[in-house]
């Protein structure tokens, strides 16, 4: 305890020290979380020391100081005057307070970005008046009348933490992972396939500055810690250099080698790590042993912060790595390398270690037994974190109206983009970098809305050109229609179903059924390439020269090469190609006579079974003089021909199944009985089950031929 003035003037000056330290932890936290949240972390900041200083004042003093309760809690020494006590006592106080303040911060990193300012005013005044001071009486409690009487049970049995490791850090990160844990994890942190996406501070100088500003006020934290100005003070200050040094080392080193690359945050935690984990140990370790404390704290630091990731627990700056498991670490570090005269307890190395660990234990089952219930509680009647809607805009402005520059800009933008109205400006703010940007940004506007004038423009010429496309596309499915009758037909010994279905206004299938003579019918059956306009043009030259031939004394082998010369001849700068197949009923010999152009297999059922119609030649427009050949087969009375082109099985619903030849075949198959045009219908019908709502993607035509029923 101090009891010189100058003793006095050295905890003082700790204590300013320490204090420093909240600046430090300010930097640190809102350099290393993104700016919309930077302004609420730095009000958290200044706003838990106020409370801690309150709280501790009126409540943890007394329960930390006060005469002990059979060594669990102090009972006495609330709200203190302290201008009637001496100055050991006062000065005493101040120290304490700045512990109490820095163990109520920790908490503040862990929960980052997603905790609201109240719910976390509430926590700093559980860890302020309730779970610091009572573990600091465990472990710190003595006798203000007899300073070196410890009343705390811990401290009867041995435990030793000289500044804090556990009293002070892991208390605050008990605290800090039990609030983690209630609140869940920052939006988009975690994938669904496991994946972290890594959120990076807005301002790393500045996480920088702040722990350069820990690593100064450590020397108050840990020297201040012997109360009074001894020769002790040099060689702690000198043991907590070499053990953040050793942090920061062996943090950037491992973690280089784990990520092959220097990770940016690395050597501020593991700094800190160092920091920590000396803080228990200072007093009764040599330099060396110092120095591997920190290497060791630094490797855990990046490997706590590992596991939470695969836990997926979000912890915003390594608060949790940093504070909770270096400050475990740096504990037990007390019973594996503290020389055993300096700590005086009595105990040998087994037993101090076991001891160090029940210390470890107990702040555990304190500090998160108790926070977890009480913010569960709590959570349930007053949600602890913010909405997913103010998460996103940023606790800066949800929280506390604060805005800056860039947010009031991002507002402006957030509006444009909600009404998509584009007709005002982004407002400038001159000579500033915020303003530069608003000014280019406004550039870019008055190009986007000359080019919507210009869209605007460019659509309505559009829509009239639209206009009399359709009109075009009216007037050519008239003249198509008039060419190619959708009409079932009737001859003297044939019933003839059509259905015709094309994609669009116009279609690319093109088909013709002519008498030639009296029980002689020929039926013509073609397919052009694609669809649509350029189809139904193709299909008017396949028409044009098949009205040239059809008339002519042609076998249907004689048809078809004709017809393919006079393609090519005719129309040889097209390159395009269509399919066909000519089929000749004569029902006076009770057979048909085929010849077919590449066209894909045609049906015919007769006693009942299905024969196919193979092709017999190429496809229409390729080579010239081309031979085709041509079939024969029985067409009795009870026969039934099925002509159709490719478009009735090339279709696709949404499952990326295709109706297919296979599916058409057997479905034919099963139309033995049935009259012919219910036969179609019910091909046609199976087919739109198949599709089930999805488009149609080619024309399809089907013809169904059977004789007529003898009366």
């Amino acid at each position: 305890m101090p009891k010189t003035n100058f003793d006095i003037l050295w905890i003082i000056l700790s204590s300013g020290l320490v204090f420093f330290m909240q600046a430090g932890f300010l930097c640190l936290e809102s350099g290393l979380t993104r700016t919309k949240n930077s302004i609420n972390v730095a009000i958290k900041n200044i706003t838990d020391f106020g409370i801690a200083t309150l709280v501790f004042y009126s409540i943890g003093f007394g329960l930390m100081f006060g005469s002990t309760y059979y060594g669990w809690i102090g009972k006495d020494m609330f709200f203190p005057d302290f201008s009637k006590t001496s100055p050991e006592t006062s000065v005493f106080f101040l120290f304490q307070l700045m512990f109490c303040g820095t163990a109520a911060t920790i908490v503040s990193g862990a929960v980052a970005e997603r905790m609201k300012f109240g719910a976390y005013i509430i926590v700093t005044t559980i860890i302020s008046s309730l779970i610091y001071p009572i573990f600091g009486h465990w472990v710190w409690g003595r006798s203000l009348e007899d300073w070196n009487q410890f009343t705390g049970w811990l401290a009867h049995l041995g435990f030793m933490d000289f500044a804090g490791s556990t009293a002070v850090h892991s208390v605050g990160g008990w605290v800090g992972l039990s609030a983690m844990i209630l609140i869940g994890n920052r939006t988009g942190k975690y994938g669904k396939d496991g994946s972290v996406r890594k959120i990076t501070g807005h301002n790393l100088p500045l996480a920088m500055l702040g722990t350069l500003i820990l690593w100064f006020g450590w020397i108050g934290f840990n020297g201040g810690s012997t109360l009074a100005f001894t020769s002790e003070v040099p060689k702690i200050i000198a043991n907590t250099m070499f053990a953040a040094s050793g942090g920061m080392a062996s943090s950037l080193i491992y973690g280089w080698i784990r990520l092959k690359y220097a990770e940016a945050t690395l050597p501020l935690n593991g700094t800190l790590a160092g920091l920590v984990a000396i803080t228990a140990p200072c007093n009764a370790v040599n330099s060396l042993e110092s120095l591997l404390i920190g290497l060791i704290a630094g490797i855990l630091m990046f490997e706590a912060g590992v596991l939470l990731d695969k836990l997926k627990l979000d912890d915003a700056v390594g608060a949790i790595p940093v504070h909770l498991v270096s400050g475990i670490w740096g504990t037990l570090a007390v019973g594996f390398f503290g020389d055993l005269s300096i700590l005086g307890t009595g105990l040998d190395r087994n037993t101090q270690i076991l001891v160090q660990l029940l210390g470890v234990v107990s702040c555990a089952i304190l500090s998160f037994g108790v926070s977890y219930p009480l913010l569960f509680v709590i959570h349930r009647f007053y949600s602890l974190r913010v909405s997913p809607q103010n998460e996103y805009q940023g606790l800066n402005y949800t929280e506390h109206r604060a805005t800056t520059e860039l947010i009031d800009l991002f507002l402006e933008m957030e509006y444009q983009k909600q009404t998509g109205d584009l007709s005002q400006d982004l407002s400038i703010e001159p000579f500033t970098e915020v303003g530069q940007i608003a000014e280019r940004y406004n550039l870019v506007l008055d190009k986007i809305r000359i080019n919507i004038k210009e869209k605007e423009t460019l659509a309505i010429e559009l829509e009239h050109n639209l206009s009399l496309l359709q009109s075009d596309l009216s007037t050519a499915r008239k003249i198509q229609s008039g060419i190619i009758s959708q009409e079932d037909k009737l001859t003297v010994d044939l019933e003839i179903t059509v259905r015709y279905l094309p994609l669009t206004e116009v279609g690319g299938d093109f088909f013709d059924i002519m008498e030639l003579r009296p029980g002689l019918t020929r039926v013509f059956l073609a397919d052009a390439t694609g669809h649509g306009v350029q189809a139904a043009l193709l299909t008017m030259a396949i028409k044009a020269i098949y009205e040239s031939l059809k008339r002519g004394i042609y076998s249907v082998t004689e048809i078809l090469y004709h017809l393919n010369n006079e393609f090519l001849h005719t129309f040889k700068n097209l390159n395009q190609f269509f399919t066909c197949i000519v089929v000749d009923i004569d029902t006076n010999l009770n057979l048909i006579r085929y010849s077919s152009a590449g066209h894909v297999p045609q049906y015919l059922i007769q006693d009942r079974e299905i024969h196919s119609l193979e092709k017999t030649g190429r496809i229409m427009g390729v080579i010239p003089n081309t031979k085709y050949t041509s079939n024969e087969m029985e067409f009795t009375q009870d026969s039934k021909l099925i002509l159709f082109t490719d478009g009735l099985f090339e279709q696709w619903n949404s499952n990326k199944e295709e109706f297919g030849e296979k599916r058409v075949e057997a479905i034919i198959g099963n139309l033995k009985g049935i009259p012919i045009g219910d036969g179609i219908d019910q091909i046609l019908k199976k087919l739109d089950e198949f599709l089930d709502g999805s488009p149609k993607q080619d024309d399809i035509s089907v013809l169904g031929i059977s004789r007529k029923i003898k009366k």
